[in-house]
């Protein structure tokens, strides 16, 4: 028999509703708990998740402690460090089940959270190099450009070339517009793009020393 429109939407409805109860239940166990307490100058951040996979990489084959943590671990624990100064003092408490804990060496897990940071520290000085590097050229490609408009108005003023004719303006407003675009390209480069970078490279250091503390709960 065929279904009724009523008979359809209802199973549409059902359907739906279990689906949204799995992405939230799914989306729940995935969160990670934070707490930020202050103690003598020193921010206490305290992370709990939800299981030992949802710290390390499950599917990094190497044994602790090389793993890598999860992206979402490395999301959670920079992100939240980020919101003060990098020179505020800091410690980490992570927390996970105890039974994860079992067989499990804590101070294997703490020296894994260095090393994933040490690890992402030498990743972003090499994106700075290369970020500098490209920053010199924008610079050189600037300065050519001021020599291209000084030169063409030198030439102008010494054969006496009228500058209100089309083909003068063209060439001057095309001239122009190649020196704004390359001045906010490398202003943009060096203000936001290699201090963003400059930023976390810091942050990423600042993890690597600052004492981590495992335990179960």
């Amino acid at each position: 028999m065929m279904q009724t429109g009523i008979e359809i939407f209802k199973s549409f409805a059902s359907s739906n509703k279990n689906w949204q109860a799995d992405f939230l239940k799914e989306w729940t166990m995935k969160k990670i708990v934070v707490k930020k307490e202050e103690q003598g100058g020193t921010v206490l951040f305290t992370f709990r998740f939800k299981t030992l996979g949802q710290l390390l990489d499950e599917g990094d084959p190497t044994p602790l402690p090389e793993k890598e943590l999860t992206e979402e671990a490395e999301d959670a624990l920079a992100g939240h460090l980020d919101e003060y100064k990098v020179s505020k003092s800091a410690s980490m408490v992570i927390e996970v089940p105890e039974k994860d804990l079992a067989g499990v060496s804590s101070s294997h897990i703490s020296e894994a959270v260095h090393h994933h940071f040490e690890f992402r520290y030498d990743d972003v000085s090499h994106d700075m190099k290369i970020h500098l590097r490209e920053g010199i050229y924008s610079i050189i490609l600037l300065l050519v450009n001021v020599a291209i408009l000084l030169v063409f108005a030198f030439y102008a003023a010494k054969n006496e070339i009228p500058l209100d004719t089309v083909s003068i303006a063209l060439i001057i407003g095309f001239i122009t517009i190649m020196n704004w675009v390359t001045v906010w390209h490398t202003y943009e480069h060096f203000m936001y793009d290699y201090r963003n970078l400059a930023r976390k490279r810091w942050l990423f250091e600042k993890i690597t020393k600052i004492p981590v503390t495992i335990r179960g709960y």
